[in-house]
């Protein structure tokens, strides 16, 4: 088995979820034992809360611990760590309470799902009455319309793996993310325990940059030199790139699931960089709405009532207060995606720690004019941004052709990507020559639901118009129903 295939991606990392007794234990159990290569690793020697498998000389790395709690966790202290999420949803007892609150994670994180009915090999099994419960609790399968994919699952036959990762493969290579070994060094937490004979035990994934022995890191403000890496086959390793999940040795105490490991460097880089300016954050913002969010406390009323006063009139004041930022506020400024801005407030580093851990930004000001002048500053780069928010994707028309009837663009897209019932203007040099949905997407004849940046592809439009070569096809999302 090749411990570092060619590529340019790294390994997806999958996480799976769903209600007890389901079949999660088992089926991540026979992946990883279908995967393991005997010859090298004499099958895998421990468990460390990730492990990664070679399926078609491609990595895949899954964690087999978070549970519906610590998958929530991990969100919250913006350790977004699974890139896909398996469904599991046993053939024989359908959804149940636990399967809905999966799917409640599931779509908050936004993650691409696949559904795994288990247990199919059971008898008096219904299928469909799963797929409808499914439906019922808000995940539509493509079979049914919707663009969650599903696979039969009958775990200790081995029925179904293949198409599992086949599947897995597929939804990846749709949104795939880099390999950035060279970036600075960000890893996930995915599992700490206490040996007796080893200490603090550590489990990461490594997200960007790559983990090395002797490197010193830096996590929840303890500093540590890597005294050891251990993979999940239980052999030392030099090193971890991205998508590796291994064990840390050198910790002197246990650390919480979702915690960020940053190599010193960086974790400096990132101090002396300072605050992260507005237009950084509306530019990668993927939900600009039409105001600029913003939580507001202040020292006094008085400052509090002169500020609101004179803000722009393009920002949304979520809540305003007087006195110090509290935990609340750093909670509710996470789940609103908004920033704090705070005047005349001194902010204890227990709190601006908080608010890293959670991805939260809190800008201070001591002079009105200067919080006043920023955000002017802000919204006229948020107009900016969400002119260029609106467009989630393009594509260059290389050829037409009809199909029993139907006028076909055959295209390249060329930036973002493109859905099915995506909304789309027709560009023609410099003017736009109609508006028209996307109704089907193409490649090989086989029907997709997403095209990405780089991909050829078949475009049928509803209404037709009456595009050329060169024509570009500018999408902005779905269509309103």
């Amino acid at each position: 088995m090749n411990d570092k295939p060619s590529t340019s991606y790294r390994p997806p990392i999958v996480t799976i979820m769903g209600h007890i007794d389901h079949g999660k234990t088992t089926l991540l159990d026979t992946i990883r034992k279908t995967n393991v290569a005997g010859s090298e690793h004499g099958g895998i020697t421990q468990h460390i809360g990730a492990y990664q498998i070679i399926y078609q000389e491609k990595p895949i790395t899954f964690v087999d611990t978070p549970g519906h709690a610590a998958f929530e966790k991990m969100r919250s202290r913006g350790a977004e760590v699974a890139d896909i999420v398996i469904l599991v949803v046993a053939a024989n007892d359908s959804v149940k309470p636990q399967t809905v609150e999966a799917i409640k994670h599931i779509q908050k994180a936004q993650k691409p799902t696949i559904v795994a009915i288990t247990k199919t090999d059971l008898p008096d099994v219904n299928i469909e009455k799963v797929k409808k419960a499914l439906e019922g609790a808000g995940i539509v399968i493509e079979s049914y319309g919707g663009d969650v994919p599903v696979v039969e699952i009958a775990a200790p036959k081995g029925k179904g793996i293949a198409e599992l990762l086949e599947v897995i493969e597929l939804v990846w290579q749709l949104n795939p993310l880099p390999s950035l070994p060279n970036d600075p060094l960000e890893a996930v937490v995915v599992e700490s325990f206490l040996d007796k004979n080893r200490g603090a035990i550590v489990t990461v994934i490594v997200k960007t940059g790559t983990l090395k022995i002797g490197q010193k890191i830096n996590v929840d403000g303890e500093t540590i030199t890597v005294k050891a890496l251990i993979d999940d086959g239980g052999k030392n390793v030099k090193e971890a790139e991205p998508g590796k999940p291994v064990e840390i040795l050198g910790f002197k105490k246990t650390l919480e699931v979702g915690s960020i490991v940053r190599d010193t460097i960086a974790q400096k880089l990132e101090e002396d960089k300072g605050p992260v300016s507005y237009a950084d954050i509306i530019a990668k913002s993927e939900n600009v709405k039409n105001k600029f969010k913003i939580i507001l406390k202040a020292d006094v009323a008085g400052s509090l009532e002169a500020v609101l006063e004179n803000l722009p009139q393009n920002t949304l004041i979520l809540d305003s207060s007087v006195g110090e930022i509290t935990n609340t506020d750093i909670a509710f400024a996470k789940t609103a995606k908004a920033p704090i801005i705070a005047f005349g407030i001194k902010v204890p580093n227990s709190i601006k720690n908080q608010a890293e851990r959670e991805g939260v930004i809190i800008r201070s000001y001591n002079v009105i004019y200067e919080l006043l002048q920023d955000m002017e500053d802000v919204v006229i780069g948020f107009e900016e941004a969400k002119l260029q928010s609106k467009i989630t994707g393009k594509a260059k028309i290389m050829a037409t052709f009809q199909i029993e009837g139907k006028k076909i663009a055959g295209a390249k897209v060329t930036h973002g990507k493109l859905n099915v019932q995506d909304q789309v203007n027709l560009i023609r040099g410099e003017k736009n020559v109609g508006s028209a949905k996307i109704v089907s997407l193409k490649k090989f004849k086989k029907n997709f639901p997403i095209v990405t940046s780089g991909q050829d592809c078949g475009i049928s439009l509803e209404p037709q118009l009456d595009f050329q070569e060169n024509d570009i096809i500018e999408s902005f999302g779905p269509a309103s129903v």
